[in-house]
């Protein structure tokens, strides 16, 4: 076995003297390789994501930040979606009118609704586009 290691201290002489003064012997709060538990835990296996491919691994389709888009004023996208379907449902009456057909299965048309009584939540298959959603959610735990 190797000769132990001489650690940084006081002289023999100053080191009884302070043990003498505290009342007890003096632990050094400095740690030395010998004097520490060995290190016994393996290296940790962790396994490789998309970032660390060599090929395919673009930063801009990784970046979270160019998802962000500008804000949505809705009341206005409303309004648009409305006067859009309202444009749909003229220009259908105006091609009816004009080669004055029956609607389809022989039910006399509708009248026409006020465009304030329609309820927003009720969607239809008429065509309008349905309002932006905020975007992608991101995962700051990586993909999925």
């Amino acid at each position: 076995m190797p000769p132990k290691p001489k650690h940084r201290d006081v002289a023999g002489f100053l080191s009884r003297v302070r043990d003498f003064f505290l009342g007890r012997t003096h632990k050094t709060a400095l740690r030395f390789a010998d004097t520490v538990s060995p290190r016994t835990q393996p290296p940790p296996d962790i396994p490789k994501g998309p970032s660390q491919s060599l090929f395919s691994n673009y930063y801009y389709t990784r970046d979270p930040r160019r998802l962000v888009k500008p804000s949505v004023d809705l009341v206005l996208e409303h309004k648009q979606m409305l006067a859009a379907k309202l444009k749909a449902e003229e220009a259908a009456r105006a091609a009816q009118a004009k080669s004055r057909d029956a609607p389809m299965g022989g039910a006399p048309a509708a009248p026409p609704k006020d465009s304030d009584s329609e309820d927003c939540h009720q969607w239809q298959d008429s065509g309008a586009k349905r309002l932006p959603t905020p975007g992608q959610v991101h995962s700051w735990e990586g993909p999925r």
